[in-house]
């Protein structure tokens, strides 16, 4: 019996000491480099009653809503104060929250919405769709001062289904990285 205990030991310390030999044998000095720019640049973001921006869309009859298959689109405004940086820089701003599962890159409505049939989309103030839980997002040039970032949003129909009336909320997340 002592036997198979040192036998088993004797192996174990063996396979310790290829592991740890094996691991000397790679280790090469300095193989990790690390490099970056930190940045002065950051703007303070405007929050006016806890958000970023609300919006209010205006009231569409539904069966305007299922020909046209989208609303007006109406502005949404993220303002930004006190940026610093070089003469001209750019801002990154994602946008986050619960896709619409029938609509990809549209905003879901909130669980509690007694209104159906509807995702919300967003747009740069140019016309480029800006996908929900895309992780390109859309850039912004900013300067010194007060900045405003312009997007706007619509309601968009899904295809092929009926518009239920009702009332509406959703919630998204702005994220903003300074390039």
């Amino acid at each position: 019996m002592k036997t198979g205990r040192i036998y088993s030991f004797g192996y174990a310390l063996l396979a310790g000491l290829l592991l740890t030999g094996g691991t000397c044998a790679l280790a090469v000095d300095n193989n990790l480099h690390f490099s970056g720019n930190l940045l002065s640049r950051s703007c303070t973001l405007v929050v006016d009653g806890g958000n970023l921006a609300e919006v209010h869309f205006p009231a569409i009859s539904r069966q305007d809503l299922m020909v046209a298959g989208e609303s007006p689109h109406v502005p949404v405004v993220f303002k930004l104060k006190d940026c610093k940086g070089p003469a001209s820089y750019q801002v990154q701003v994602t946008l986050t929250g619960t896709e619409d599962s029938e609509q990809p890159g549209f905003l879901a409505l909130d669980t509690t919405s007694t209104a159906q049939g509807v995702g919300i989309g967003m747009e740069t103030i140019d016309g480029v769709r800006v996908a929900i839980n895309n992780p390109t997002g859309a850039k912004f040039t900013l300067s010194d001062g007060s900045n405003d970032i312009h997007f706007r949003a619509w309601l968009q129909a899904k295809s092929g289904r009926d518009v239920t009336l009702g009332d509406f909320t959703a919630n998204l997340t702005a994220t903003f990285e300074y390039i």
